[in-house]
């Protein structure tokens, strides 16, 4: 079951890169607590698929158009599954070009993502997860 949560989460992600809101919302649980700290400042919570919504259109206020999560590793944590990645982007306010190292964490219940929390420092998604990089088997993007 785990395996098949790597592949869940890089469909989510597919999504995500593609602009596809929808598809994107369609791999997350209609319950879905998800945590950001992309989008406004200080971070922020979003729930369910109305929540999710209005990720995407927070994200895309503050990244534009040009934005891509480039994943680095997958990382199989059973019923969890965690995400090294690089996103690329220009905020929209500055104009300043980004490549910003993140992780992601979501957790799965069937086919769906029940709970997602991204991190602008792996080391705290590995503290929140109890772990360390050296226990974990990377899984390729």
């Amino acid at each position: 079951m785990s395996e098949q949560n790597v592949e869940l989460h890089r469909q989510a992600l597919e999504a995500f890169n593609g602009h596809e809101t929808e598809a994107f919302i369609a791999c997350f649980d209609p319950a879905i607590e998800y945590h950001s700290v992309m989008t406004v400042p200080g971070g922020a919570v979003y729930h369910g698929h109305d929540g999710m919504r209005r990720y995407f259109r927070d994200f895309g206020e503050a990244w534009g158009d040009e934005f891509r999560v480039e994943p680095e590793a997958f990382f199989d944590l059973g019923e969890q599954t965690l995400m090294f990645y690089l996103v690329h982007g220009r905020g929209q306010q500055s104009g300043a070009a980004v490549a910003m190292p993140g992780a992601q964490v979501c957790s799965w219940r069937g086919d769906l993502a029940v709970y997602a929390k991204v991190y602008v420092h792996r080391e705290d998604a590995l503290r929140d997860l109890g772990i360390s990089e050296e226990a974990l088997e990377p899984i390729d993007p």
